[in-house]
C-alpha cells in the first residue's frame, strides 16, 4: 500500500508560510508605478448560534445526535488592485462550541489568496487555499451562498461525516493565457490538491493528491458566441490504492451571451481512467452553467458530470447540480437560495460505501439593521442516502443565527 507519513505540526504551519508567501510574490510582481494602485482592508466578525438535530447524519433515529453550540467566525480581506495587478488574501477563523458534546468542539482554520498579472497579450495567475478543518464539516457539500463563481465549488467530499477528526487539505491551481488573435486565445491551468487526515479516521479516510491538467482553446465566431475546447489529464494517488490512477479526455463546447446579464455555457466530451495494473473505463463527461447578473438578482446554476477525486481511495463519477441565488429585497433587506445535489458512483459500476445521492438546500435571511451592523439567519436541510451500501438514508435540520460587524463593508446581495 502506498502509505503516507505526514507531520502535523509542520502541516499546521504551512498557512503562514503561504500567507508570508502571497505577500512576498505580490510585493516582487506589483507595478511600480503607485498612481493607480490601490488597497482595500475588510474585516468582518460574525458571533451566532446554531442548532442541529443530526450533526453527523446517523441512519439510526435512536443515535442521532442533535448540537447546540456558539459560533464565532473572524475573517478579513486584504486586497490590492491595479490596472494589470490584482492580489486578495483572505484568513479565516471559525470556532464551533458545543455545550454537552465537546468530541464535536473544533477550530477550523481557513486561507485563501489569489494573484492575477495582465499583459499585453498574456496573463497569469495562480490560486493558492489552505482548509484545516473537521471531517464532520469538510467531508459534506456546503451550500454556500457567498460563492460567486461555480468553479469555485470542489467535488471533492465523501459524505463520510460520522466520524471525528480533521482534515487539512491544500489547493493550488496556477493558470496562464495567451491571446491568439482578436477572436482565439489558448490557455493552460492546473488544479491540485493534497489532501491528509489525523489517525482518528484513519482507515476509513485515506491520504490523498490529485492532479488536473487542462490546456484550453477559445475562438469568437461572433460577438456573443464562442467555440470551446479542452483536453484534460489528471494523475491521482491515494494512501488506499497500489498505484497511481491517470486519466485523460477532451471536452468541447459553446458559451453565448444572451444578453449583457445572462450567459450560457454548455460543453461535452469523454474521459478515460486507467489504474496501473487494472480495467480501463471511459466515462461522458461535461457541463451545463447559467449565470445571471443584475442590480437587485446575483444567480448561477449549473450541471456537471465529472470524474472526482476524494479521500474515499478511488475515483467516482459524479452527476451534480448546484444553484446560488441572491436577490436584494430592499435596501434594508435582502434574501438567498443555495442547492447541492449530486449522484456519486464509483468507476467501474460496482456497488461499494464510495456509491450515494446527497441533497442540501439552503436558505438565507439578512437584515441590514445598518450598513456594518447586520443579522443572518440561514437554514440547511440535508440529505445523506447510502441505499445500495448500507440500506438506509438520513437527513438533518440545521439552523444558524448569526450577528455580524462589518464595519468597512459595502452591503452586496
Amino acid at each position: 500500500m502506498n502509505q503516507k507519513t505526514r507531520n502535523n505540526t509542520a502541516s499546521q504551519g504551512f498557512p503562514s508560510v503561504l500567507l508570508m508567501f502571497s505577500i512576498a510574490t505580490a510585493v516582487v510582481c506589483l507595478p511600480d508605478n503607485a498612481g493607480a494602485q490601490e488597497w482595500r482592508f475588510e474585516p468582518i466578525m460574525k458571533v451566532g448560534a446554531e442548532i442541529d438535530d443530526n450533526a453527523s447524519l446517523n441512519i439510526r433515529t435512536d443515535q442521532e445526535i442533535e448540537l447546540t453550540g456558539l459560533l464565532l467566525d473572524l475573517k478579513a480581506d486584504i486586497e490590492y488592485t491595479s490596472p494589470t495587478t490584482s492580489f486578495v488574501v483572505q484568513p479565516r477563523f471559525l470556532v464551533r462550541e458545543y455545550s454537552g458534546d465537546s468530541q464535536f468542539n473544533s477550530d477550523d482554520l481557513f486561507l485563501r489568496s489569489r494573484f492575477s498579472r495582465d499583459g499585453k497579450s498574456s496573463s497569469f495567475g495562480f490560486g493558492a487555499n489552505f482548509d484545516q478543518q473537521s471531517v464532520r464539516t469538510g467531508e459534506r457539500a456546503i451550500s454556500d451562498n457567498d460563492i460567486d463563481n461555480p468553479d469555485e465549488i470542489t467535488d471533492d467530499d465523501t459524505g463520510r461525516v460520522i466520524l471525528t477528526g480533521d482534515r487539512n487539505k491544500w489547493r493550488l491551481s496556477p493558470h496562464w493565457g495567451y491571446q491568439l488573435s482578436d477572436v482565439s486565445t489558448i490557455s493552460a491551468d492546473l488544479d491540485y490538491f493534497d489532501v491528509e487526515y489525523d489517525d482518528e479516521v484513519s482507515g476509513t479516510l485515506f491520504d490523498y493528491t490529485d492532479s488536473r491538467l487542462n490546456l484550453n482553446y477559445r475562438r469568437a465566431i461572433s460577438d456573443v458566441t464562442t467555440l470551446l475546447f479542452t483536453a484534460t489529464g489528471r494523475q491521482y494517488d491515494s494512501a488506499a490504492t497500489l498505484g497511481d490512477i491517470s486519466g485523460a479526455g477532451v471536452l468541447g463546447g459553446i458559451e453565448r451571451h444572451i444578453n449583457e446579464n445572462l450567459r450560457v455555457t454548455a460543453m461535452a466530451g469523454v474521459e478515460n481512467t486507467d489504474q496501473s495494473g487494472a480495467s480501463s473505463d471511459s466515462e461522458v463527461v461535461g457541463n451545463v452553467t447559467l449565470t445571471r447578473d443584475l442590480n437587485t438578482i446575483r444567480m448561477f446554476a449549473r450541471y456537471k458530470r465529472s470524474v472526482t477525486a476524494s479521500g474515499g481511495g478511488r475515483l467516482s463519477i459524479r452527476d451534480a447540480i448546484s444553484l446560488n441565488l441572491r436577490r436584494r429585497l430592499s435596501d434594508k433587506l435582502s434574501a438567498g437560495l443555495g442547492i447541492r445535489a449530486y449522484q456519486a458512483d464509483p468507476i467501474g459500476g460496482a456497488a461499494t460505501f464510495s456509491e450515494r445521492h446527497y441533497v442540501q438546500l439552503q436558505s438565507t435571511f439578512l437584515w441590514y439593521l445598518t450598513t456594518s451592523f447586520v443579522i443572518e439567519t440561514s437554514y440547511r436541510y440535508t440529505i445523506s442516502d447510502r441505499s445500495a451500501a448500507v440500506g438506509e438514508r438520513s437527513n438533518s435540520n440545521q439552523v444558524n443565527v448569526w450577528f455580524v460587524y462589518q464595519p468597512r463593508t459595502v452591503p452586496r446581495l
